[in-house]
């Protein structure tokens, strides 16, 4: 929210609060931000946002058009680079050190000369310097267009207009790669209780505490699947490829198809199920139906690890069918009745 007013002092020139925060904070250097404000003691507001500037001019460029708002040393006018810093010594050496691009540059067709108006000659280095930057200068394409006005530009929005959304977008894509493709709806359901859908969130993220997992946070133990008792346990194996949960869903099933998948990974079979709008009870079932059985699939592997007891696949089976019927109730999208007869269906009563 702090960048808005870094944008908005850029963009709205002639507002009052603009003008006032441009006498106290005033920039010589450029009329597109203020200088940061630094204070011994409490902080200003405006020095909050400020901070923000690093984070603000990573998605966002000057468009520097006739050049005429662009201070040629100072701003970012190109690739993000403020010449200054960049060339220091040849910044050093010159008259003006706030000139603006339309009186450095000159345009004659497609021909553009530099004139960097220095107090002397330079030598050496500093020499060196000068041509490095007329090279980098005569790389850039610039605007023939001698009317064309200065502007910032948001380079994640198409229509280079800034908004607080495109901005969180591209911070959580850089922080977090990959999050916008996170399958927020298959994974949260209102009509699944929080407990379970964070489940689901966790099997996503492979962060339940599985026998592998916890091996690779230190754990000494033997790895085995103790519902199968054939193979090593993994949230894939678990959930996925034992013979235990292979039959669980034989059993759900039996009497109709409510739900099956082709993928052979938790990611890719929670990011394929059912996300629509269900209209019947069968509909009903099967947007919940996965939640349930692995969540169930999950109890029943730690009731077998740490009591002692066992249940059968019809067993975990029924448990979660009933749940699921459990939780339509108690949000009204189907009467008892309905509930009742669907198991019938399905052979799980």
């Amino acid at each position: 929210m702090l960048s808005k007013w870094l944008w908005r002092f850029a963009t709205e020139r002639d507002s009052w609060w603009r003008k006032l925060i441009d006498i106290k904070y005033h920039n010589p250097s450029s009329v597109w931000q203020t200088e940061k404000v630094r204070s011994g003691f409490s902080q200003s507001v405006w020095e909050n946002i400020t901070k923000e500037y690093e984070l603000f001019w990573k998605f966002a460029s000057l468009d520097p058009g006739n050049g005429s708002m662009i201070s040629f040393w100072h701003d970012a006018w190109n690739q993000g680079i403020v010449l200054s810093s960049a060339f220091p010594r040849v910044a050093a050496a010159t008259v003006d050190s706030e000139a603006r691009l339309s009186d450095v540059a000159s345009l004659n067709g497609e021909l553009v000369s530099w004139s960097f108006n220095l107090k002397y000659n330079l030598r050496g280095g500093a020499d060196r310097e000068r041509v490095e930057l007329l090279n980098f200068l005569n790389n850039i394409p610039m605007n023939n267009n001698a009317f064309s006005p200065c502007r910032i530009v948001w380079n994640p929005d198409p229509n280079s207009k800034f908004s607080v959304s495109s901005l969180y977008r591209n911070i959580v894509q850089d922080t977090m790669p990959g999050v916008h493709d996170f399958p927020l709806k298959q994974v949260w359901k209102k009509l699944i209780p929080s407990k379970v859908c964070f489940f689901m969130w966790m099997v996503f993220h492979n962060k339940i505490l599985t026998v592998d997992n916890l091996k690779r946070r230190g754990w000494l133990m033997a790895n085995r699947c103790c519902l199968c008792c054939r193979n090593e346990e993994s949230i894939n194996h678990l959930l996925v490829d034992c013979v235990f949960v292979k039959e669980v869903w034989r059993h759900i099933n039996r009497g109709r198809t409510v739900l099956s998948f082709q993928d052979r990974e938790v990611k890719l079979i929670i990011k394929h199920s059912p996300n629509s709008k269900p209209g019947n009870v069968g509909e009903w079932f099967r947007e919940c139906i996965l939640h349930a059985v692995w969540w169930f699939i999950w109890l029943e592997r730690n009731q077998r690890v740490f009591e002692e007891k066992k249940s059968t696949t019809m067993g975990v089976a029924r448990r979660a069918a009933r749940n699921v019927m459990e939780w339509l109730l108690a949000y009204g999208q189907i009467d008892r009745i309905q509930g009742e007869a669907w198991l019938h269906e399905l052979l799980l009563i």
